[in-house]
């Protein structure tokens, strides 16, 4: 694994796409400078949000991703190679792992870095939201790379599907579609790098969202049914508040 992993990471640092992946991730540091430099009509938290969901997660992450990914086998495939290596007595997943690893290695943590460094300059140090944001686009990018890679294998045309799957249904569909959304990398980046409610220090978060699960819903259920059963049966009730005592039940006629 640490052969085809150092190897593959040499192949992909080695190609031109590494100028492209420079420039492309020094653009929302450079947004940052921009910001403090000229007279901004907006709040920083709301410029980093802009730059983090319009330039990062729904353009720079995915084109980086894209270009590396997809050349992670690239030249397996077209030396031909790809089969001497299957042959190997290895765990396919021991053969992809490193490829995606070295993929995420010269794309993903540079883009990740890169967001997270332009939230704390646009917000003038704020690390909290700031490691949100590059957490978030840490985990779209091993997304990303893992469809990529597949797609990398199975055609020869994976750069043009990836392109299309990037601006077309991400962009334009899953953006506008709340059907498909479910199917869209970018709506979970950006999901896990929403920090708006972090940025408020009298915000508390707490599980209540424990309360809708199916065990937690059915254990409600069993409880009221028991205690109901208690009171028609006249048995001390579980969970008594301020020392609240049940009356017997009335008897009928």
């Amino acid at each position: 694994m640490a052969a085809i992993f150092v190897l593959t990471v040499r192949q992909l640092a080695g190609s031109r796409r590494l100028w492209l992946v420079g420039a492309l991730v020094s653009l929302p540091i450079l947004a940052g400078v921009l910001f403090h430099a000229a007279n901004a009509t907006t709040t920083p938290e709301s410029f980093a949000d802009d730059i983090t969901s319009a330039l990062v997660a729904s353009t720079i992450l995915p084109l980086v991703i894209l270009l590396l990914a997809t050349a992670a086998f690239g030249n397996e495939v077209s030396d031909r190679t790809l089969v001497y290596i299957a042959l190997k007595p290895l765990a396919r997943w021991r053969i992809v792992l490193p490829k995606l690893a070295a993929a995420l290695l010269i794309g993903g943590v540079p883009v990740a870095l890169s967001g997270l460094a332009a939230v704390a300059l646009i917000e003038e140090g704020d690390l909290g939201g700031a490691t949100a944001t590059g957490v978030g686009l840490l985990v779209g990018a091993a997304a990303y790379a893992a469809i990529f890679t597949w797609a990398g294998l199975r055609t020869r045309h994976a750069l043009i599907i990836g392109l299309v799957y990037v601006f077309l249904w991400e962009a334009a569909l899953a953006a506008y579609l709340d059907g498909i959304r479910f199917l869209s990398v970018r709506r979970y980046t950006l999901d896990l790098g929403s920090v708006a409610v972090l940025k408020h220090e009298n915000v508390i978060l707490t599980p209540h969202v424990a309360s809708v699960s199916v065990k937690a819903v059915r254990t409600l259920r069993e409880s009221v049914a028991n205690t109901a059963v208690r009171i028609m049966q006249n048995q001390p009730l579980a969970n008594v508040v301020n020392g609240v005592k049940t009356a017997p039940p009335a008897a009928h006629a």
